[in-house]
């Protein structure tokens, strides 16, 4: 084998594919990037869902006829 053919295999093992020269993450990096991004979603859905169900009983309060009320974070709904 020569000597090109030697350096074109070593090149050939350095590589990643798509032609990406540096070294993979290790397998458990790459777990917890994975595992830690699927809990922020989990929060945002969690707080988002919890805003849009505060939403929909201040507005069924309303429609009702009542007043609401917001007393340390907690909605009343007084009926007249």
């Amino acid at each position: 084998m020569s000597s090109n053919q030697s350096q074109k295999s070593a090149t050939q093992h350095q590589q990643q594919p798509g032609g990406n020269i540096h070294p993979e993450k290790p397998e458990i990096l790459r777990n917890v990037k994975m595992k830690l991004f699927v809990f922020l979603l989990c929060v945002i859905s969690f707080f988002a869902g919890w805003q849009a169900s505060r939403s929909y009983l201040v507005k069924e309060c309303q429609l009702a006829g009542a007043q609401v009320t917001v007393e340390d974070k907690l909605i009343l709904c007084q009926m007249p």
